[in-house]
């Protein structure tokens, strides 16, 4: 069989040996992330130098790179396939699909409610991302006992909670436009309607942008007379079965979850309340493509601890001509993180309930208790200081109210939980530990006022 060799390739104007070498063993083969030029020109030395390096390496990119139309006529990306970005799609992939969670939780009972605490996670972080500043105890007490909202940084976070549990519930139909509004009107109608104006996009005299801390304004969106025009491109993009392509349209779930994330924030259709809503998209297409963990696993808290990065992924796609890796680069970063936080969390479950056991049978405890109660107590012992309420019980573990009441009243008289007044009835708090669970089986409290908490 005979083949034509490739020409050798003969030197850039501009682009030395020596410049080339040293990106090379420098940056590219040392594994350093996907450059932008703000992150090179720190650095290669010399104004010149570092322009000759940028137009080879944006050159090159293009290349190889995968074409994206996510917006229809109104704007297309370019994304390339980093290492990052592969093992990511390989992490979820593994861990987070209906078939490993199913695998996963055929160790122990009561799965469910043993996970349950992390569906709050996120509605959580991500309206402290938004600027709420309610404490993530204080906003998970509230949930839990279903306490109506006292001011907007709650109402931020209970909004979030709706429009979780809605995207949870993905619906086979294909995605539109009035589903997207419907999204922005679950997560924040009934907090202040002339700031959000649920489930409407904005106009062009709302004068609508990104600021930083300081007032300086970081991204101006596309016009709102292109809205429509561009949503209606980005939901033929989710509509579009990427993963089954046979050409070089193919896409990952998650990539294109990531994807669609981006263009929500990019295109900022609402007058606020974008960055929830494009985060809760992510979450609706990972769980609409099978990967049931996600319900579980919290994005926004690290986000939250990093959001200087986050609107940096942004800006820097954003000022390379759309280069979507940048973006999808960092989210699937984060992504890893948190599934491994997940993971861990699981494991430390297992461990808990491992040496719950040993405990309650060296104690004489174990023999008072049946299955459900043990599965409560190590649930309690998960969740340090956190209110426990019998409506809340009876809802995750799928028993009578009354049976819920009782099982917490157990745990109590054994000195596993402490009873606290909440209104006209009580609320039953976790140990923040096992050492304090030792010492309240040894001295049992008298009931206490939910102020004291």
């Amino acid at each position: 069989m005979k083949i034509v060799r490739p020409p050798v390739l003969k030197s850039i104007p501009g682009m030395t040996e020596d410049l080339i070498a040293e990106y090379l063993t420098e940056y590219r083969w040392k594994g350093i992330a996907y450059l932008h030029y703000d992150q090179l020109r720190h650095r290669v030395p010399g104004k010149e130098k570092l322009d000759a390096l940028w137009a080879r390496i944006r050159f090159a990119r293009v290349l190889s790179s995968q074409w994206v139309r996510c917006l229809g006529d109104v704007d297309s990306g370019i994304l390339n396939a980093t290492a990052t970005i592969q093992k990511s799609c390989s992490i979820v992939d593994r861990l987070t699909s209906s078939a490993a969670e199913t695998e996963r939780y055929e160790k122990f009972d009561a799965s469910d409610y043993l996970m349950d605490e992390l569906k709050a996670a996120e509605s959580i972080a991500s309206s402290q991302l938004e600027g709420a500043a309610t404490t993530s105890r204080v906003a998970l007490e509230m949930i839990k006992v279903s306490r109506k909202p006292r001011d907007e940084s709650e109402q931020m976070i209970m909004g979030n909670w709706r429009l979780m549990q809605h995207v949870s519930e993905p619906v086979s139909r294909p995605f539109d436009i009035s589903e997207l509004l419907n999204m922005h009107r679950v997560a924040v109608e009934g907090i202040d309607d002339a700031k959000y104006a649920p489930g409407q996009l904005r106009r062009d005299e709302d004068d609508v942008a990104v600021v930083d801390h300081e007032g300086n304004i970081i991204h101006t969106p596309p016009p709102a007379s292109m809205l429509q025009g561009a949503l209606q491109g980005l939901c033929t993009f989710i509509n579009t079965s990427h993963e089954t392509a046979e050409d070089e349209t193919w896409l990952h779930p998650l990539v294109k979850a990531c994807i669609i994330h981006f263009a929500i924030g990019y295109l900022h259709p609402f007058k606020d309340g974008n960055g929830r809503t494009a985060r809760a998209l992510f979450y609706w297409y990972m769980l609409k493509c099978g990967y049931t963990a996600f319900r579980y696993i919290s994005i926004s808290k690290l986000l939250k601890n990093a959001s200087a990065q986050y609107v940096r992924a942004y800006l820097y796609t954003e000022t390379d001509e759309l280069d979507l890796t940048y973006f999808v680069n960092y989210q699937c970063d984060i992504v890893s993180r948190a599934v491994r936080e997940y993971i861990d969390y699981i494991q430390q479950i297992i461990e808990t309930r491992a040496e719950l056991k040993q405990w309650l049978y060296e104690s004489g405890i174990y023999a008072d208790l049946n299955a459900r109660q043990r599965d409560l107590a190590t649930v309690a012992l998960n969740q340090p200081g956190v209110l426990f309420t019998a409506a809340e019980v009876r809802d995750r573990m799928k028993v009578s109210e009354n049976t819920a009441r009782d099982d917490l009243k157990k745990l109590t008289a054994l000195g596993l939980m402490q009873s606290m007044k909440e209104g006209k009835g009580n609320v039953y708090l976790s140990p923040k530990s096992l050492h304090e669970l030792k010492k309240w089986s040894n001295r049992l409290a008298e009931p206490r006022s939910a102020q004291d908490w």
